[in-house]
């Protein structure tokens, strides 16, 4: 699994936030070829926003569709969270993303996806996750 190491750039050179971490981790990479990607950290779906989404989006639907909330999960993710990957030069395969892999903006854009799919097909309302207290 790679290391991810975050921190700041002054005057052209690389601060790591947790400093002996990082020289930890590169010692023990002395004499070996590494690949580094820059790029600026991502903030991540929250824990928040999973609570609202299992607890309200993901218990209303599955309370209107029968399905149980792993398979509304599932469902979703495939309605609303598929791209096609070519593989090859004449095929394609379906790449489900995880939720786990969403910002938090991300995360908002998906369940306003899902709110106005279940509103205009299931006629089921999901709150605003503004207006959902734990």
């Amino acid at each position: 699994m790679p290391q991810i190491h975050t921190g700041k750039v002054r005057k052209g050179k690389f601060i790591p936030d947790d400093r002996i971490q990082f020289i930890k981790e590169f010692a023990k990479k002395d004499d070996t070829r590494l690949e580094v990607t820059v790029r600026k950290p991502r903030k991540y779906r929250s824990l928040q926003q999973n609570k609202y989404y299992w607890g309200v989006v993901i218990s209303l639907l599955s309370e209107t569709t029968g399905f149980s909330k792993d398979e509304m999960h599932d469902a979703l993710r495939v309605k609303f969270l598929t791209d096609l990957e070519l593989i090859g030069e004449k095929t394609t395969l379906p790449r489900i993303q995880s939720t786990t892999e969403l910002s938090t903006v991300e995360f908002l854009e998906y369940v306003s996806q899902i709110q106005q799919w279940a509103a205009e097909f299931l006629d089921c309302y999901i709150p605003d996750p503004e207006s959902w207290e734990e």
